[in-house]
C-alpha cells in the first residue's frame, strides 16, 4: 500500500518515533506503538459513577475466578494513584 511503518517499543522512543512520523512527505505512516495492556490511564478527575464502574468491574472479575487478572492490574498500576 506504500506506507511507511514506524513501531515503537519503548516508552523513551515515543519522541523520536512520532517526530520521524511528521517529519514523513513522501505518503501515509502508520506508527505501531506497543503498550502495556493492563496500564490504566489516570484521569485528571474521577467523578464517583466511574470509580463505582471500577470497583464493580474488579469485584466481577474476582467472584468469577480472575483474582489473578486483578492482581497484576494493581501491580502493574500501582504507581498512578
Amino acid at each position: 500500500m506504500g506506507a511507511k511503518g514506524i513501531r515503537i517499543e519503548e516508552p523513551e522512543n515515543v519522541r523520536e518515533g512520532l517526530a520521524e512520523a511528521l517529519a514523513y512527505k513522501d505518503g501515509p505512516v502508520v506508527v505501531d506503538a506497543v503498550v502495556d495492556p493492563l496500564a490504566l490511564a489516570k484521569p485528571s478527575h474521577s467523578p464517583f459513577h466511574t470509580v463505582k464502574g471500577f470497583t464493580l468491574s474488579f469485584a466481577r472479575q474476582v467472584l468469577s475466578g480472575r483474582l489473578d487478572t486483578v492482581i497484576k492490574e494493581i501491580e502493574r498500576n500501582v504507581g498512578i494513584v
